[in-house]
C-alpha cells in the first residue's frame, strides 16, 4: 500500500516538473523583446542571416555578395540558420525583412530560439537530478529548486539576447548527463557520445578546443582508470570529439589555411596581457571593482577606502572601467599612452598603436605571457574572482547563493576524491575546466560565467544532499538516508 502511495506521489511529482518547465517557458516568453543587440550577437545573427539566405557563413553585412568568414563559433549559428530557414516556410518571407537595422518583428523571431535551448536546458537539469539523486520523488523535489534557480539567474537574462552562453550552458548540462551515464555504464557508445558533445561545445565557445587538450585524456583516466581500458576510453572518446569538430576545422583550413574554429582569440589573449600588468594596488583594488554591489558598498569600500566614484575618469578604479569618455576621447585624438582601462588598452589602444593585424595580435599577447609568467599566474586570482560572481546579483542574499553555488562546483572536483564518487566530478568537470581556462588566459567577462550556473546549482544541491545523508547516518546508524546521492 505504502509502495503505491509513493509510485503515485512520485509521478505527481514527475507531472509538477513538466508543468513547472512549461510555466517556466512561458515566463521567458514574456522577456523576449524587440530590443536591439550588442555587437556579437549581432554578428551571431549575420552569420546565420546570410548561411540561411545565400548559403555563405559570414558575419558581414547581409548581402549576396558576402565572402565566406570564421569570426563566431559554427554550432549556435548554423542551428539559427536552420530555425530560420524553418520559420521562412512558415512565414514566407520572413528572410525577406532581414535588411539592418533589424525590424523589431525579426528580432521577436529569432529571439524565440532561445525557448528551445531553455527547454532543453530545463529537461537536462531535470534528468541530471535523477541520474544523482534517490530517490526518484527526492530527485523531481531538487529538479524544481534547480530550474526555477536556473530561470531566475540565467534564463531571464540570456533568453532576450542572442549571444551563445545559453547554449552553452545547455550542451554543459547535457555534457554532465551524457558523462554520468559513460561512467556507469563504461560503454564505448556513451564514451563515443561524450566526445561528440563536448565537441559540440567546442564548436559553441572556442576555448573548448583548448580545453580538449587536458580534458579528454582526464575524462578517460576518470571513466577508464590506468591500463588498456584508459585508452580505449580516451580513443573512443577523442574519436567522437573528432569526428565533431574536423569538417570545420577542415574548412577553415581549405578556405582560410587557419586551422581553427573561429576567429577573435588574439584579441582576447591581447586583453588579458594588459591586466597582467596591474600593479599590486590595482590587484587588490580589482576585489573591489568585481565584486557585487552589496559586498562592495557594505564590507569591501569601508575597509578598502574606495567607493564607486573611483570608477570614473581619473579615479583609482579608472582602470576596471570599460566605457570611460575619456579614453573615447584619446582614441578619438590617437592618444594611445593617454588610455586608462585595461580593457580599451588591450582591445583599440595597443592595437592601433602598433598597427597589430588581427593575426599578429596572438604572437604579441603570448610575448606579454612569456615576459613575465608569475605575474600572469597572480593575475589569475583576481580575474577568477571577476568569474565567479557568475550570478551578477546585487542583494546579500542572492550574493550567498552564488557563493554556495560556486564553491560548491569548484570543490566538487576534490569532493570525487574525497568521496570515491565520480558523480561530483562528472557533472563539474567541464564547467570548472572553462572556469580555469578563462581565469588565467582571458579577462573572464561576467557573461563567460554565466553558463556555469546550472552546474554549480546541481553541485550545491549534492552537498546538501550529501551532508543530510551523513547527518542523517549520524543520529540513526543503519538506517538508509531519506535522501541520498546514487
Amino acid at each position: 500500500m505504502a509502495s503505491t502511495h509513493l509510485r503515485r506521489l512520485t509521478t505527481f511529482a514527475a507531472a509538477a516538473v513538466v508543468l513547472l518547465i512549461l510555466w517556466m517557458l512561458i515566463q521567458d516568453f514574456h522577456a523576449i523583446s524587440a530590443s536591439s543587440l550588442g555587437g556579437d550577437a549581432s554578428q551571431n545573427v549575420r552569420s546565420s542571416v546570410n548561411l540561411a539566405k545565400y548559403g555563405v557563413y559570414s558575419n558581414q553585412m547581409i548581402s549576396p555578395d558576402v565572402t565566406p568568414g570564421f569570426r563566431r563559433e559554427p554550432l549556435p549559428n548554423f542551428l539559427l540558420a536552420f530555425y530560420l530557414r524553418m520559420a521562412d516556410l512558415w512565414s514566407p518571407g520572413l528572410l525577406d525583412q532581414t535588411g539592418q537595422p533589424f525590424t523589431e518583428a525579426f528580432l521577436v523571431v529569432i529571439k524565440q530560439i532561445n525557448l528551445v535551448w531553455a527547454a532543453a536546458l530545463f529537461t537536462g537539469l531535470w534528468l541530471t537530478s535523477q541520474l544523482v539523486f534517490a530517490p526518484l520523488l527526492a530527485a523531481h523535489g531538487l529538479a524544481v529548486f534547480q530550474i526555477v534557480v536556473v530561470n531566475r539567474f540565467f534564463v531571464l537574462k540570456a533568453v532576450d539576447r542572442m549571444n551563445t552562453e545559453l547554449i552553452a550552458g545547455t550542451v554543459l548540462v547535457w555534457l554532465g548527463v551524457v558523462l554520468l551515464m559513460a561512467s556507469r555504464s563504461r560503454t564505448w557508445q556513451w564514451l563515443l557520445g561524450s566526445g561528440v558533445v563536448f565537441g559540440l561545445m567546442a564548436l559553441t565557445k572556442a576555448t573548448g578546443a583548448y580545453v580538449a587538450l587536458i580534458l579528454l585524456p582526464l575524462m578517460a583516466l576518470v571513466i577508464g582508470g590506468l591500463g588498456k581500458r584508459f585508452w580505449l576510453s580516451f580513443v573512443a572518446i577523442s574519436f567522437g570529439f573528432l569526428i565533431t569538430v574536423s569538417p570545420w576545422l577542415v574548412r577553415n583550413q581549405v578556405e582560410f589555411s587557419k586551422l581553427v574554429i573561429a576567429q577573435g582569440g588574439g584579441d582576447v589573449l591581447l586583453i588579458r596581457s594588459v591586466f597582467n600588468q596591474m600593479s599590486w594596488q590595482q590587484f587588490g583594488d580589482a576585489f573591489y571593482a568585481y565584486a557585487p554591489r552589496d559586498l562592495r558598498h557594505d564590507l569591501l569600500g569601508p575597509w578598502m577606502g574606495l567607493s564607486d566614484d573611483d570608477f570614473s575618469c581619473g579615479g583609482r578604479l579608472s582602470v576596471f572601467t570599460r566605457d570611460l569618455d575619456c579614453d573615447q576621447e584619446a582614441l578619438e585624438e590617437k592618444r594611445y599612452g593617454d588610455v586608462q582601462s585595461f580593457y580599451q588598452r588591450g582591445k583599440r589602444g595597443i592595437p592601433r598603436e602598433l598597427g597589430l593585424k588581427s593575426d599578429e595580435q596572438k604572437n604579441f599577447a603570448l610575448q606579454q605571457f612569456r615576459r613575465e609568467p608569475l605575474q600572469a599566474l597572480m593575475t589569475g586570482l583576481p580575474i577568477g574572482w571577476r568569474g565567479f560572481w557568475g550570478f551578477r546579483a546585487r542583494e546579500w542574499k542572492y550574493i550567498a547563493l552564488n557563493a554556495a553555488a560556486y564553491l560548491a562546483l569548484l570543490a566538487a572536483p576534490l569532493l570525487s576524491l574525497i568521496e570515491r564518487k565520480s558523480s561530483w566530478l562528472m557533472v563539474s568537470i567541464a564547467p570548472v575546466s572553462f572556469f580555469i581556462f578563462y581565469s588565467f588566459l582571458s579577462h573572464f567577462l561576467p557573461r563567460y560565467s554565466t553558463p556555469f550556473i546550472p552546474a554549480s546549482l546541481v553541485c550545491l544541491s549534492m552537498l546538501f544532499v550529501d551532508f543530510a545523508a551523513k547527518l542523517s547516518r549520524h543520529i540513526a546508524p543503519g538506517r538508509l538516508p531519506s535522501v541520498r546521492l546514487t
